[in-house]
């Protein structure tokens, strides 16, 4: 799987000066397109009107291939700067998505830690029950036995089978 890098604002930076450069070559092959097109033959000879024929069809020719590549070169252009626009716009819906995402983790863990604050002190209960319990246990514990036996003597008495 390969990752690609992408940051929106140098492909914008990138369109901007591949259109200045677009802009530029335009410029240079329209100012060269008049002395080129119409090229006057050198003398009256038909040698000299033949090659001043053949130069003019070679420019016309160069300004054909020109402007398919002026064509190509905006439309070249106009796909980075959409992209451009495209992946700014699916970086936007992830920043949003993720903020959305913060904010219901952040509710969750909140919720988390009140839950987890709820048992802390079910525990707290339990133990300090426990403990009671075993000082109860221990502080009477010389009645208890006694009690247990008597207990037990008195049902042997009264329950004999």
């Amino acid at each position: 799987m390969s990752h690609v890098m992408v940051v929106p604002e140098s492909m914008k930076a990138t369109a901007t000066n591949l259109a200045t450069i677009g802009d530029t070559l335009k410029a240079a092959n329209l100012e060269a397109a008049e002395p080129t097109l119409a090229m006057m033959p050198a003398a009256a000879d038909e040698v000299s009107a033949s090659i001043a024929y053949l130069f003019s069809r070679q420019a016309e020719e160069y300004q054909k291939l020109a402007g398919e590549a002026t064509a190509f070169h905006e439309r070249f252009v106009q796909q980075l700067t959409a992209t451009a626009n495209t992946y700014a716009n699916a970086e936007a819906a992830n920043a949003s998505l993720l903020q959305s995402l913060a904010a219901t983790s952040d509710s969750v863990a909140g919720g988390a830690v009140a839950a987890s604050e709820n048992a802390l002190v079910d525990l707290q209960t339990m133990l300090v029950g426990f403990v009671v319990n075993a000082l109860i246990l221990a502080l009477f514990w010389p009645l208890i036995i006694p009690g247990l036996f008597f207990l037990f003597w008195w049902q042997s008495i009264f329950f004999r089978s």
